[in-house]
């Protein structure tokens, strides 16, 4: 017997019984020939916490997406001269910026109220007396300041930091 796809990609040949992992008469037989048994109240709290837990879990991932931002030269803002920024994600916590400085900008020196991390993605940069090239990581800690940022080539910089 062949099958076909109906619409919605479901089976037109499976029927709601067939879902159900056991008949209604079985799954009663079943019930009805056991003893209900009490787990204790530690036992019975761990699985109240786990089946929260999964139900959280299986929520979050629900509302989960996925997040593409394509390579389009529309999504930079420039912010001072030489300075352009492209937001790929920013939420309550934390943000995710490309930073692209152009051959021989600088930035001044700055505090950072929280961990700020930074990989060179493609040109060379400094940071202070901290030079960087394409592929190097550098992590401000929070509480730090370095020295000014300038850079000779131009640079594009991933930035990931908590949010302002």
């Amino acid at each position: 017997m062949r099958c076909r796809l109906n619409s919605e990609y479901e089976r037109d040949d499976v029927t709601d019984e067939d879902k159900k992992a056991l008949p209604d008469d079985i799954a009663g037989a079943i019930l009805s020939a056991t003893e209900a048994v009490d787990p204790g109240a530690d036992a019975a709290a761990r699985m109240k916490r786990r089946l929260l837990d999964r139900v959280r879990d299986d929520v979050l991932s629900s509302e989960a997406e996925l997040v593409t931002v394509r390579d389009t030269t529309d999504d930079w803002i420039e912010t001072s001269p030489g300075n352009s920024v492209k937001i790929l994600r920013s939420d309550d916590e934390s943000m995710s910026i490309l930073v692209r400085l152009e051959p021989g900008t600088t930035f001044p020196q700055h505090y950072h109220p929280a961990d700020e991390e930074t990989y060179v993605v493609e040109g060379e940069t400094w940071f202070g007396d901290i030079h960087l090239v394409a592929g190097d990581y550098h992590l401000a800690p929070k509480g730090t300041t370095h020295g000014e940022v300038r850079t000779e080539t131009g640079c594009v910089l991933l930035i990931r930091k908590a949010s302002e």
